[in-house]
């Protein structure tokens, strides 16, 4: 049984805890949290009988612990990873892994100083069988050459009343963004891990209808060798929509949000195109069987219970069990590549031109400071 803790029980943290503690997660038992609200730990540690701290210092000097849970605001995110790993704790890190490249490689250097220890990313999209399917046909070359991705995700609508309720939300200060790195964090993994990582990005980002200083509306294209990725998001559209789409010159897949058809094409488009003998192609050349894929039923009911995060976490802990970081459904190191790529997005709309990766992080650092400071002085 792998004893955990969680440091943060806000909103995520507290499911989390409350699903170790009720044994939803198997092979697992809470002994800890940690937080710095002493009424949340009091109430929390009442009901659940666990161990309460302020101090994540404390926590681990008097605990033997053999993982804990990073679920603070996004810009602590590395200071309190790296001290679990250094002090030889293995490590699971809400998304996003921090608020800038520059800070993110921090805890990346301190995991490849400390090389026992196990780093991973609450990266939960990756469970979704969908993605994963889709992953699988793609790098099996089922559907061939990628040629054109379009990612559609406008359906994270938040009101106004969800940015009142916390007065770091949708703050460069707080937050270190708004839609980007909260929401759409979880799509811009999926594309990374599925399409990699592009070459450029160019984006324009604005705010609509929402007091707040951070962005809620998303354009960006990302340029590879080969192919364009048109990746469109935002909090404010009802009703929302979510679709992927990945065309290659063997087939297509098309994920949207509870469902997914792919389809395979008997040639691929250049010996279609070789073939025809007529203006739009030979109809007999042209063949695809069409492949259908649900979200599941039974995975929906079990996230509307638990949520996504408790597979991830299930999942961190089969790799403390086995000992080896490739079990992993995502390591910690893989956080970067997402965030880069909203640094990048940001970097592009404040700049007003394309913008090359990998990314200067120091540079991007030195922006998003001046964002803060013409938020703090408003």
């Amino acid at each position: 049984m792998k004893r955990l803790a969680v440091v943060g029980i806000g909103r995520m943290g507290s499911r989390h805890a409350r699903n170790i503690a009720k044994g939803v997660v198997k092979g697992a038992k809470l002994v800890a949290v940690c937080d710095v609200d002493a009424q949340k730990l009091k109430d929390f540690g009442d009901k659940f009988k666990v161990a309460t701290y302020v101090k994540l210092e404390d926590m681990l000097d008097k605990e033997s612990l053999d993982g804990v849970i990073i679920a603070t605001p996004h810009y602590s995110h590395v200071e309190l990873a790296k001290i679990c790993v250094i002090k030889g704790v293995n490590v699971l890190v809400e998304k996003p892994l921090s608020v800038t490249t520059k800070e993110a490689y921090k805890l990346v250097e301190t995991l490849e100083q400390n090389p026992n220890v196990i780093g991973a990313m609450m990266f939960n999209q990756r469970t979704n069988r969908m993605y994963r399917k889709a992953k699988q046909l793609i790098d099996s070359g089922a559907i061939g050459n990628i040629q054109r991705v379009n990612f559609i995700v406008t359906d994270w609508y938040r009101t106004q009343f969800y940015y009142d309720m916390g007065g770091w939300r949708a703050s460069w200060s707080g937050e270190g963004g708004g839609t980007l790195i909260n929401q759409c964090v979880h799509q811009l993994d999926v594309l990374q891990w599925l399409v990699g990582m592009p070459k450029s990005v160019l984006a324009y980002c604005s705010t609509k209808n929402r007091n707040i200083s951070t962005e809620n509306d998303v354009t960006a294209v990302f340029r590879y060798d080969n192919f364009d990725c048109s990746f469109t998001a935002s909090t404010h559209e009802v009703p929302g929509t979510n679709r992927l789409e990945i065309a290659g010159d063997k087939g297509k897949i098309v994920v949207e949000k509870f469902n997914m058809n792919y389809f395979l094409n008997e040639k691929c488009e250049s010996q279609i195109n070789e073939l025809s003998n007529r203006d739009y192609g030979n109809k007999r050349d042209k063949k695809s069987k069409k492949h259908k894929l649900s979200y599941g039923l039974s995975r929906m009911i079990y996230d509307g219970i638990y949520g996504q995060q408790a597979r991830i976490i299930s999942n961190f802990v089969m790799a403390l069990e086995s000992g080896k970081k490739e079990d992993l459904l995502a390591r910690a190191e893989e956080g970067l590549n997402c965030l880069e790529l909203i640094n990048a997005i940001n970097q592009s709309s404040w700049l007003g031109k394309e913008v090359s990766l990998p990314l200067d992080g120091e540079e991007y650092a030195n922006l998003l400071a001046q964002k803060i400071e013409e938020e703090t002085k408003k």
